[in-house]
């Protein structure tokens, strides 16, 4: 049974997180009924070379999850999963790459008057570029696909044996099994952010750096908004400190799912106050120009409501998988 939890758990790695568990509970009873009816054909119980052989002729894992996927043409059933699976890890890499090169790039020219209308340009050009990278990683399969089915690769690509699969996983709480020196560094380090916070307001270069002079220089100071920010983040800070400290209690290791939620509830509602504002800087002098900081409010609110539906849309993706596991932790193939 080790044998075919591995087979389902390389299927699953391919399959939609929507509907996995449906698919390899399909799954695991089709290839429960063969094994039995195999069982019954040879009069004995089945050996790990039995159990190979139907996983074998069932299929490699990769071709078996396309055939619980919509058909594609462009790209065959093969190499199908890997051009997904390149995407679903490559994309993010994308993202983060451009963010960063964006990033300094603002940076380095912050004296740009427009700098409201250089961050909403910036935050544009990003869907070209996904497009561009995706179009390419379609290319280059289209390309392997197209050598496949000239004879090239497919031997590689079909041939498989199933006592190769990787171990089984099991599901392991990462909050459970952190060691204690690792708990402590991450008690420490959190009080060393608490302080920080905590003493920040009183000391304004230690919150924006060097462009507290540019602030000055523009007569522009923090809107009412962040105080009220402040509060919820001191109180986002008090729970989790909490929890760094129950997390040395053996008897607290099963609320610590639930805090992780309400930490992340109270910190959605931050973002959400945040979200909910059309101004973040007011004017602080007469030599305050009006119409840039209505252009850095608009696109500062912008940023946090998209971080606010991130943030939501996060949440309810984790509060949804938890759930599952909770109800059919024994079913689950990993």
């Amino acid at each position: 049974m080790d044998l075919l939890e591995r087979y389902l758990q390389a299927v699953g790695q391919y399959l939609p997180e929507a509907t996995k568990d449906d698919t390899l509970a399909e799954l695991r009873a089709n290839l429960l009924e063969q094994m039995d009816a195999r069982s019954e054909e040879l009069d004995r119980p089945l050996e790990s070379g039995d159990v190979a052989a139907i996983l074998r002729s069932h299929g490699k894992p990769e071709t078996v999850a396309l055939r619980y996927l919509p058909q594609r043409s462009l790209i065959g059933p093969t190499i199908f999963p890997f051009y997904m699976f390149t995407l679903r890890k490559a994309l993010p890499l994308v993202v983060l790459v451009y963010t960063i090169a964006q990033g300094a790039n603002l940076f380095f020219t912050r004296t740009d008057p427009n700098l409201a209308g250089r961050i909403v340009t910036a935050a544009l050009k990003l869907f070209p570029v996904l497009l561009v990278f995706a179009a390419m990683v379609t290319l280059t399969f289209v390309v392997v696909e197209y050598i496949i089915s000239k004879g090239g690769l497919k031997d590689t690509l079909t041939q498989w044996d199933p006592a190769e699969l990787p171990p089984l996983k099991k599901y392991e709480d990462p909050e459970t099994t952190k060691s204690t020196a690792k708990k402590t560094v991450e008690l420490v380090l959190h009080c060393l952010w608490f302080a920080y916070v905590l003493w920040a307001p009183w000391h304004p270069y230690w919150i924006l750096g060097p462009g507290v002079f540019f602030f000055d220089s523009l007569n522009v100071a923090l809107a009412p908004v962040w105080h009220m920010f402040y509060v919820l983040l001191i109180a986002l800070l008090v729970l989790q400190l909490i929890m760094r400290l129950l997390a040395f209690v053996p008897a607290a290791q099963k609320a610590m799912q639930p805090m992780k939620f309400l930490t992340d509830l109270l910190g959605i509602i931050a973002i959400g106050w945040l979200a909910m504002s059309s101004v973040y800087f007011v004017e602080a002098g007469t030599g305050a120009n009006a119409s840039d900081i209505s252009s850095v409010n608009q696109a500062v609110g912008l940023a946090f409501k998209i971080a606010f539906l991130a943030a939501l849309i996060g949440f309810g993706r984790e509060v949804w998988k938890y759930a599952k596991r909770t109800k059919a932790v024994s079913q689950m193939a990993f």
